[in-house]
């Protein structure tokens, strides 16, 4: 009989993101694709942007047809996206290729962790979500940093070969998604027609403990894709060669996998204050490597400084991806569980899509250095003023939340 949650970890091995191409990418596009940096995050803002407008209709698609084919679909798009990388170049190909994308990861994002903290649940091991997401998470970053040692060696040979074995591994993906059991959203008694349906979404945005995770979402994961491009600009405007660049990019998706390993236990030194410590790291952290580029002037010590709080940074990010979800399930039902992924996904994609359009433009006129201080600055305020808002509205006991905070259920109705 098939293990689901070792089956589980390591599809997610496989499937969580693009393994051999993430690492490559900003230099595939900027190099391979003759882009700048600005219009590298520009495409990155369109696959963000239709990330957020697909999230209703994918989630009102997973609703239809199930869990299982959704995230088959999800998987086939993915594939699609990447071929049409290998063989088009024009800027408008790429975008298109990332509504596919988008698409895709949509689809992904609404099945994936659905699916395993249905099995969970019906298991009665929920407790367990965390720490089983977390691995799998884990292995990604753990094989990405591993092959990412030699990934720019494959690059400087042939710049194609490393988005050709991104496409084997999410055939591998698609195929391991056909073998997934079938988890079929229980939806309520009432559930009929596109407006009842549109109902349930307006009970979630009454929840103002969700409301606050969504708004949290919004600013700090916009500003981690921020950072993401940021900090392969920082290293390759320290003129190191692809190889190099690969390697030091395998210690970052380490250091996430590594946050995601442990996130667990770190949640368990930080308390409440995870999300918290998370956004400071992040914001100051960025800025201070801008502030450093600037004020240095020996590469080396640049290069050095510059990686170890970037490693800091990715650590963060790890810890990041695990702790959110994990609120974001406390006190689900099925019904609502899709529903509320949805709009939290529209937040992200919102954030990322704005965060990343402004920094683009922002980029290609005052340069990564200073793109590092601003956004650091600004996002320290932005975040400041958001971390004052989420303190009443998250972190509280399960009996100190109002009824709309749970969707209009109870703890027990929620937790059962």
């Amino acid at each position: 009989m098939l293990n689901r949650e070792k089956f589980y970890k390591t599809y997610r091995m496989f499937g969580y993101d693009y393994l051999f191409y993430s690492t490559i990418m900003f230099l595939f596009v900027t190099i391979t694709k003759g882009m700048s940096v600005g219009e590298y995050m520009y495409l990155c803002s369109i696959y963000a942007v239709f990330f957020a407008i697909f999230q209703i209709p994918s989630n009102y698609l997973v609703e239809s047809i199930g869990i299982k084919k959704s995230m088959v679909i999800g998987n086939l798009l993915c594939m699609v996206h990447c071929v049409i990388y290998i063989f088009l170049k024009k800027f408008i190909f790429l975008a298109i290729a990332e509504m596919f994308c988008a698409l895709g990861f949509a689809l992904k994002g609404l099945t994936e962790t659905q699916w395993l903290y249905a099995i969970l649940k019906k298991n009665g091991t929920t407790s367990k979500y965390a720490k089983v997401e977390g691995k799998g998470v884990s292995r990604y970053y753990f094989f990405e940093g591993i092959t990412s040692l030699f990934i720019g060696y494959f690059f400087t040979v042939n710049n194609y070969i490393p988005i050709i074995l991104t496409l084997a591994c999410l055939t591998i993906s698609f195929l391991m998604s056909t073998q997934f059991e079938n988890v079929e959203v229980n939806l309520e008694d009432d559930y009929s027609g596109l407006k009842s349906y549109l109902r349930e979404f307006k009970k979630v945005l009454k929840s103002q403990r969700l409301i606050s995770i969504f708004i949290y979402a919004f600013f700090i994961t916009g500003f981690i894709e921020v950072v993401k491009t940021l900090q392969k600009s920082v290293i390759v405007e320290l003129d190191v060669s692809p190889t190099i660049y690969a390697i030091i990019l395998s210690a970052f998706t380490l250091c996430v996998g590594i946050g995601s390993r442990t996130q667990d236990k770190i949640e368990k030194t930080t308390k409440k204050k995870t999300l918290t410590v998370i956004a400071l790291s992040l914001t100051l952290g960025i800025l201070i490597v801008g502030i450093l580029n600037y004020g240095i002037e020996s590469i080396g010590t640049k290069l050095l400084l510059s990686i170890i709080i970037l490693c800091i940074l990715n650590l963060s990010q790890g810890i990041y991806r695990i702790s959110i979800k994990k609120y974001l399930n406390n006190f689900t039902t099925s019904s609502v569980r899709g529903k509320i992924l949805a709009i939290f996904y529209i937040f992200e994609g919102l954030g990322k899509s704005i965060l990343l359009f402004i920094s683009g433009m922002i980029v290609d006129n005052i340069g990564t250095t200073f793109t590092c201080i601003l956004s650091g600055a600004i996002m320290c305020v932005l975040m400041s003023v958001v971390l004052v808002f989420m303190k009443t509205r998250l972190g509280l006991e399960p009996d100190e939340y109002n009824k709309s905070d749970l969707c209009g259920k109870t703890v027990s109705e929620l937790t059962k």
